[in-house]
């Protein structure tokens, strides 16, 4: 291309003055310089690459108000190698951290393992109590009890309830008839125990063997006969 026949830069309207920021409202952000820039009619796209960064040269002098430096050169600046390594680098000081925290943890696990263990080791085994089995009740027969004191058969003996009077009646006629006072206590006992606890029958047999002891006369056998027939009851 004939750098005589250069054609001339395109034109850019002028920026449109912009208003003060209203409050609370955030100013949108300018669109891309290359969006911005109008293509001319009648250009091809395939200018060199130095034409177009020229051109955006001009236009960011333009617009900005920055004066236009001079490029140091076209080649691109190759990406510095040294990121690599400081990507391995710290991917091996995490992985390193990541190995001494799970080394930790497994430390930590253990450690309560074997704590768990060693309460449970010290805890006493429960004793487990068996109940007693439930004692079986065994419904008997009700039996009525046979009685062995059997009551006496009805015969004539002397009145309980008048003992006391017999004591003083009988006392007062042994006196009175003459019998032997070391006699007189045992004929008073006997004469009752026999008539009260048999019948009146002994009581009169009991007398008739004194009689013939020679303790009492017939005189004292006839009237203490009459003192018991007089205290006998029929029970």
């Amino acid at each position: 291309m004939d750098p005589g026949t250069r054609k001339a830069p395109p034109t850019v309207p002028d920026p449109m003055p912009i208003p003060p920021p209203a409050v609370g409202f955030k100013p949108e952000p300018l669109p891309a310089l290359e969006d911005r820039i109008e293509t001319p009619l009648g250009t091809t796209p395939e200018s060199t690459p130095v034409e177009e960064g020229e051109d955006v040269s001009v236009l960011e002098s333009q617009i900005l108000g920055v004066p236009k430096r001079k490029s140091i050169g076209l080649r691109p600046i190759a990406e510095s190698k040294s990121e690599e390594p400081l990507e391995k680098i710290v991917s091996t000081k995490a992985q390193e951290l990541i190995d001494e925290s799970k080394h930790r943890a497994a430390q930590s696990e253990e450690a309560e393992v074997t704590e768990i263990s060693k309460e449970l080791s010290d805890e006493p085994k429960p004793v487990i109590t068996r109940k007693p089995p439930p004692i079986k009740v065994i419904n008997k027969k009700f039996r009525r009890r046979q009685r062995s004191f059997q009551p006496a058969k009805r015969a004539k003996r002397l009145d309980r309830s008048r003992h006391m009077e017999y004591k003083y009646e009988v006392r007062k006629l042994l006196e009175e008839i003459g019998v032997s006072e070391e006699h007189r206590s045992s004929l008073l006992g006997s004469i009752w125990a026999k008539g009260e606890r048999q019948t009146v029958s002994d009581a009169k047999e009991y007398l008739e063997n004194k009689l013939s002891e020679g303790i009492i006369t017939e005189v004292h056998l006839s009237r203490l006969c009459d003192v018991i027939d007089d205290y006998t009851v029929r029970r």
